[in-house]
């Protein structure tokens, strides 16, 4: 296999350098909600990859990094309803009721890392408030 043609580059390096606060902008703008890392990436003249890695060492080191909100989206589900028989007397003496806090509930929490934490039944707010914290 004969080249046709042979490129020499001479002069200054090719190899451009940032600043930190230029890097902290380009991550910043690369990783804002429905945003395109790529076409960020294609539009400021670096590779994508780039971006990723100057975001990782943000993160280790612990730079100002602009981080999504901390509001989550929260979906609240009515409980079916269910349509049973009237039944004309109860069977027995009923059970007291529970505390508002501690009554039967479905909570289902997914955090920002995508991790689902479901908890049913009788829920206490602080063992789901510790529960939470140690997830996040």
């Amino acid at each position: 296999m004969a080249y046709q043609r042979v490129e020499v580059l001479t002069g200054t390096e090719r190899r451009r350098n940032y600043t930190p606060a230029e890097k902290v902008r380009m991550v910043e703008e690369a990783f804002r909600p429905g945003v395109v890392v790529t076409e960020v990436a294609r539009r400021l003249g670096v590779h994508e990859s780039l971006l990723y890695r100057w975001r990782g060492l943000m993160k280790a080191t612990g730079t100002a990094v602009a981080e999504p909100s901390s509001f989550v989206a929260v979906t609240i589900t009515p409980e079916p309803t269910v349509t049973e028989p009237p039944v004309a007397e109860p069977p027995g003496p009923l059970p007291p009721p529970l505390p508002q806090a501690m009554s039967p509930a479905i909570l289902e929490v997914i955090l920002p890392n995508g991790t689902r934490l479901r908890l049913e039944g009788p829920v206490d707010p602080a063992l789901t408030v510790a529960v939470i914290g140690a997830l996040a």
